[in-house]
């Protein structure tokens, strides 16, 4: 089971309208503080890097780069504010496992994407936005751990991917599973322990 005990960034701010998408040079994460154990699935399609194949289980397996070093990366890219979203899935396009961090700094949106293996940002866009800007934290109220257990009780099969946002004004968990074939989304309200399956 991993054990993730992260905490985001700190300032809100409001604005609106405009877009910017940038290529951003690569970029080594190097966080610190807990991290989960890396192991390294033993197959022939594993994806370079990463040292996981692209149909691992990341309930047992995890990549090279932490949530907390991809998120140290993604501030450092974005300069300073507040982290609202984490995701972590498998782009088949790149072949590559990719956090897709978002931090928010006053009005404009920064949307970073780490390749998992290597910690390098991969692409940062930038979006005007009238929203508001409400952390997340993978330490608190839930921890990942915890989150994960609770969906783990209500559907099986192997996880492909997770993401942490507030999603209807409630910080919310989803993890998508894959049982056989059939996709599972499961999502854990951080502050209320409620499970919701979607299948």
């Amino acid at each position: 089971m991993l054990a993730w005990a992260l905490a985001g960034c700190g300032s809100e701010g409001t604005g609106g309208g405009g877009s910017e998408e940038t290529e951003a040079p690569a970029a080594t994460s190097a966080g610190t503080g807990s991290s989960p154990a890396t192991e390294t699935a033993g197959s022939d399609a594993e994806t370079a890097g990463t040292g996981l194949a692209p149909d691992v289980d990341l309930s047992s397996q995890s990549p090279s780069v932490t949530p907390e070093q991809a998120i140290s990366t993604a501030e450092k890219e974005a300069g300073k504010g507040t982290l609202t979203s984490i995701e972590l899935d498998f782009n088949e396009r790149a072949e590559i496992w990719q956090y897709e961090i978002t931090i928010q700094d006053g009005s404009t949106e920064h949307e970073v994407e780490i390749d998992a293996g290597s910690g390098d940002v991969l692409n940062t866009e930038k979006d005007d936005t009238d929203d508001q800007a409400v952390a997340v934290s993978l330490e608190k109220p839930m921890t990942y751990d915890e989150a994960l257990k609770l969906a783990q009780e209500k559907g099986s099969g192997r996880l492909e991917g997770w993401k942490l946002e507030h999603d209807d004004e409630r910080l919310e968990y989803q993890f998508d599973f894959d049982d056989q074939g059939r996709d599972i989304e499961i999502a854990v309200d951080a502050e209320s322990k409620k499970v919701t399956v979607d299948d």
